[in-house]
């Protein structure tokens, strides 16, 4: 008669059951308060992080404006991008993560890059997230010599092709844009659109139009570029012209589906900051 082992046994038929729980704890979302999250979750994410503020003595040196791409890498790697005004960059480097709170991770970076030299020094990088995937961010840089902060949602590096939110270009498209926020530091109430729709119609020669529905909204055309940064993050950069005024902006662009999300525009350099929710569709 043969002999059970039964401490091997019971490691054997656990197995299977613990490998299916870790399978299924690493396919949920990252910030779900449901589970414990291991840095090694974050690998082969895209951490969007759209830039809304910027402060602190140093600031001019760092992008002040659209989106900057985190990709995070095996073995504590990560490089990154940008698009949307000035001082963006590529880069790369190493991490080293710890929980702070619920739903909230820390991120201590020290750039490695030889892209292009003269990196921050020291990098803490916080994120909150206030759902799945996605919530607020904050890039305290050189001991507080800089301070970047916004919004934040993740994707996946490697997606499939139905994960491909955003598409490559948004040439031959309508875009129409309701504008759901509106605010100046510089302005008084009412000399801007704080409602309304502005529907952006977009040429393959770099050209655009705009028409206005809606209190203070106008008529203008434009020329712009866009660049795609993530599966669901893309950035355009827009110099509009009308009877009043020629003025930048920079557009960042969250897609929620293949035809519509979240838009946020930094306007004339900070001027004015717009946000709502879009749509897509072909001219």
């Amino acid at each position: 008669m043969q002999t059970v082992n039964l401490a091997r046994l019971t490691r054997r038929l656990a197995l299977p059951v613990l490998l299916a729980l870790a399978g299924t704890a690493c396919a949920s979302d990252l910030g779900s308060p449901s589970r414990a999250i291991h840095p090694m979750d974050f690998i082969g994410q895209d951490f969007n992080l759209q830039i809304e503020k910027t402060q602190g003595p140093a600031a001019s040196s760092y992008p002040n404006q659209g989106a900057i791409v985190r990709r995070m890498l095996a073995h504590g790697q990560w490089s990154s991008q940008g698009a949307g005004g000035p001082n963006h960059r590529e880069a790369a480097g190493t991490s080293q993560w710890r929980r702070s709170g619920t739903g909230e991770w820390v991120e201590i970076s020290t750039e490695t890059s030889t892209i292009a030299p003269g990196g921050p020094a020291s990098s803490v990088l916080t994120y909150t997230f206030d759902g799945p995937s996605h919530g607020r961010w904050s890039w305290n840089i050189n001991h507080g010599q800089a301070l970047l902060s916004g919004s934040f949602t993740t994707a996946p590096s490697k997606p499939s092709a139905e994960q491909v939110l955003a598409p490559v270009t948004n040439a031959g498209l309508h875009v129409p844009l309701i504008i759901k926020s509106a605010v100046s530091t510089d302005l008084p109430a009412g000399s801007f659109p704080a409602a309304g729709l502005v529907l952006q119609s977009y040429a393959a020669d770099g050209t655009l139009s705009f028409q206005g529905f809606g209190p203070g909204t106008i008529n203008s055309k434009g020329s712009y570029t866009y660049k795609r940064l993530s599966a669901n993050t893309a950035v355009e950069e827009t110099l509009q012209t009308s009877d009043f005024f020629t003025l930048p902006y920079t557009m960042v662009y969250t897609f929620k589906t293949a035809n519509s999300g979240v838009w946020y525009q930094n306007f004339a350099n900070g001027l004015i900051r717009f946000s709502g929710t879009f749509d897509t569709f072909a001219r």
